[in-house]
């Protein structure tokens, strides 16, 4: 986990969702699928160890007024992740997405604004396409309740996305 890298050259549309965020974070995957069937693969990642700590996550964000829904067994196929903005996947609104190239959800929720994007590199090689996928989170807290909450949830959070990054590569 860490900050952006310094090379990445985020889209534009995606670098306007980051402005103002007070945590950032990255993680890149390298693998075969392209960014629709990574996504969807990202979103059904769900082992018993994850659903173990969404569910002792939950009395924590409801007291602090954080949404809770999880989709504990849902799986997705390259057609159900929308490029269109407006449409919805897992907790997120599609904010801003360019088929083949990048795609970031927004979750408003309460306390906090969390925006997930995936950025995707097509690498040549005499393999045939690759692609280095760049994960990224983007968290803003809007009150006190927020920045609790991602406190408390943060040792966590890069587990998870980088869990999930890895299954879906």
């Amino acid at each position: 986990m860490t900050g952006l890298p310094a090379g990445l050259v985020l889209p534009p549309p995606v670098a306007r969702l980051k402005v103002g965020s007070d945590f950032a974070d990255h993680f890149a995957v390298e693998g075969a699928k392209e960014i629709r069937q990574f996504l969807a693969d990202f979103f059904s990642y769900r082992p018993p160890w994850m659903k173990a700590l969404f569910a002792l996550r939950g009395p924590l964000a409801r007291a602090l007024g954080v949404g809770h829904s999880f989709q504990a067994d849902r799986a997705y196929g390259a057609q159900d992740v929308p490029f269109e903005a407006g449409g919805r996947i897992f907790v997120f609104q599609v904010a801003a997405a360019s088929e083949g190239e990048y795609w970031a959800g927004l979750s408003e929720d309460g306390p906090l604004r969390a925006v997930l994007a995936v950025v995707s590199e097509r690498l040549e090689d005499a393999g045939g396409a690759r692609y280095r996928h760049h994960v990224m989170t983007f968290v803003t807290f809007k009150n006190w309740r927020g920045r609790a909450y991602f406190t408390a949830v943060k040792p966590f959070h890069w587990l998870v996305v980088k869990a999930m990054a890895e299954a879906a590569k």
